[in-house]
């Protein structure tokens, strides 16, 4: 696999996400090493965890970015507080508003650039979360700094961010991620995942391929490149674009960051 295979925009339209995301999300085969644990009952751990990570308070306003098919916008809006949801995939937010309409839950969902939330939503938010190794998508990184800017942006004085992911360079070499893995899904597809961390570029470039029971293809290899970032690297950014009082935990029972963690989350004061 080589850095020509990928699209420059592989996160963008239906090319990588879209509706063939849908099925592969849902694994009891969970990206933690060693957790089995339902699509429902990780999205109230992490529902749950970024309530208490923030002590966030019921009726608080919070943009979810990129929000994705809206799982985590969903669980917020469903615990008490207003809830906006962002994202620049049109079958994502689609199920977003049908999944949420079948729960009886208002979430505010918006076709978004995470670069340019836009001036109508500064300012407004009392948390703002960035859920499940979703950012460092683009290709220059001043894209990823201008991201970190507008989330920034977004937040009342005082506000927080939460950043959360599953991979870093420091779990690769310490070995607690998971990279190449092939997860059985519900209806006995399986999902096969081919990772390979480049440290000259420092950028996890992988691909995802869907397949039956016995193997045969169902969604052909599709690939992705993705900006890694340290401890260090993700404390710098934020503090450069701002923000005060950052910390890195390894759960979100709040727990130190460090060579056993299997989770990072990065959550950064206005």
């Amino acid at each position: 696999m080589t850095k020509q295979t990928i699209p420059k925009e592989w996160w963008k339209g239906s090319y990588f996400f879209g509706r063939r995301y849908f099925e592969p999300d849902n694994s009891d085969e969970g990206y933690i090493p060693g957790k089995k644990e339902t699509l429902e009952e990780r999205t109230k751990r992490e529902g749950e965890g970024i309530i208490d990570l923030l002590k966030l308070k019921e009726g608080s306003n919070v943009v979810d970015v990129p929000c994705g098919y809206g799982r985590h916008s969903i669980y917020l809006a469903s615990k008490g507080h207003n809830v906006t949801g962002l994202d620049i995939d049109k079958e994502h937010l689609e199920k977003a508003v049908i999944d949420s309409s079948n729960k009886d839950v208002k979430v505010n969902f918006l076709e978004r650039d995470m670069r340019n939330i836009g001036e109508d939503l500064y300012g407004k938010y009392d948390a703002l979360v960035n859920m499940f190794y979703s950012f460092g998508f683009f290709e220059k990184e001043e894209d990823n700094v201008q991201t970190m800017k507008e989330f920034y942006s977004a937040l009342k004085e005082g506000g927080q961010m939460l950043i959360h992911t599953d991979v870093s360079p420091e779990m690769i070499k310490n070995q607690t991620t998971q990279t190449d893995a092939v997860r059985v899904l519900p209806d006995g597809n399986k999902l096969v995942i081919l990772e390979m961390y480049n440290a000259e570029n420092k950028r996890m470039e992988g691909s995802w391929e869907t397949t039956d029971g016995i193997g045969r293809v169902i969604h052909p290899r599709s690939f992705y490149s993705v900006r890694i970032y340290t401890k260090d690297e993700f404390v710098d950014m934020a503090k450069n674009c701002g923000f005060k009082d950052v910390n890195v935990y390894g759960s979100f029972k709040g727990e130190k960051f460090d060579y056993n963690s299997k989770e990072m989350i990065v959550v950064g004061k206005k």
